[in-house]
């Protein structure tokens, strides 16, 4: 069916989702978002996509039956249509590029272990079962609340090294601290660049942003925050506050953007 603007579909608290968002979003690129559901919406990418078999995943960014299937490519695509200064700098790609596989190990390894977390540890899961649901049927959800997150677990292998994934957290965010020594503000140059969005993210998973931007996911606030690491970096906790305050616009209220919500 024709539609007008493309379409991203996106999970509204994916760091992964954000990070496509929000170079659409700097370079005044309409579009409408709708809101993927777990392992449910996985039949419908299958059939956009026309694949059957292996991972499906978002975000994705439909341009007219021009599928672009995560966020740096989204990202290249942005900057290629859109308005407004580049992100990715000429001459700079492959620096962008570095940034992006750093921001997507160290993503990866926090993500895994709060995904893990609630699959292993029953008061975990049961923290992380909507408030509005009843003291009664609590207890009865946490199974269900610990087998989707195995399942997701599954999904991207995240009991595959396990043991390393806070190394890998920690090695990320030193790397972060070192390129912004000296009270840089951008990774490349002296304007915002990709670079500069994907490793901001990375905090998503340390201490989540203002709930303005970015809503959280499966626990909450609590499920996503890591105070022992937010303890140890507030300097990047900040940085990444300050890039928010100065470049993203409220999605949530009274100055949020209206965007076109399709369920």
């Amino acid at each position: 069916m024709p539609h007008g603007y493309p379409l991203l579909y996106a999970l509204p608290y994916s760091p992964w989702s954000e990070k496509a968002r929000w170079a659409l979003d700097h370079h005044r690129i309409a579009y409408e978002e709708i809101e993927h559901l777990l392992f449910v919406g996985d039949i419908r990418l299958r059939l956009l996509l026309k694949k059957p078999t292996g991972r499906v995943t978002v975000p994705l960014l439909d341009d007219h039956g021009v599928f672009f299937t995560d966020s740096l490519d989204i990202a290249r695509h942005a900057d290629e249509i859109g308005s407004g200064s580049r992100l990715f700098p000429a001459g700079r790609e492959a620096e962008v590029e570095a940034w992006n596989r750093k921001s997507e190990a160290t993503m990866s390894a926090l993500r895994a272990q709060m995904v893990l977390g609630l699959a292993d540890d029953p008061r975990a899961a049961r923290a992380a079962i909507p408030p509005a649901v009843p003291e009664a049927l609590r207890p009865l959800l946490v199974p269900i609340a610990q087998r989707v997150m195995g399942q997701f677990a599954a999904k991207y292998r995240m009991r595959d090294d396990a043991d390393k994934h806070a190394a890998t957290a920690e090695e990320g965010l030193e790397s972060l601290r070192a390129a912004l020594a000296g009270g840089k503000k951008h990774l490349i140059g002296d304007a915002l660049s990709y670079a500069d969005i994907t490793m901001a993210i990375v905090l998503q998973g340390v201490s989540p942003v203002d709930a303005r931007f970015m809503p959280t996911g499966p626990g909450g606030r609590e499920g996503w925050s890591r105070p022992e690491l937010a303890a140890r970096y507030p300097d990047l906790i900040a940085w990444r506050d300050e890039l928010y305050t100065k470049h993203r616009r409220p999605t949530r209220g009274p100055a949020a953007d209206a965007r076109i919500a399709v369920g």
